[in-house]
């Protein structure tokens, strides 16, 4: 995924889908359970349904009881190229 096609997609989230983002961004790999939790006290009122779309998108992995945010946007992050 480039940084352009990451950059258009990032642009079309909600609200609530880029503050589970920055989340995965400052954490990177967080339980699901837990990453539901913490979402919800962030303010993500369906955890379930933003993990879900982000997964979607490519932008989070999901593993097995995990969320992982994807190495090319943490690499994107990481980089500067992409501000969340």
């Amino acid at each position: 995924m480039s940084t352009e096609n990451l950059e258009s997609i990032i642009r079309s989230l909600s609200e609530e889908e880029l503050v589970a983002l920055r989340y995965f961004a400052r954490y990177r790999s967080v339980g699901e359970i837990l990453a539901t939790r913490e979402l919800r006290v962030l303010g993500v009122k369906n955890p379930s349904k933003v993990l879900t779309r982000l997964s979607s998108l490519g932008l989070i992995r999901r593993g097995l009881g995990c969320y992982t945010i994807s190495e090319k946007l943490l690499e994107a992050v990481r980089s500067g190229k992409i501000r969340l």
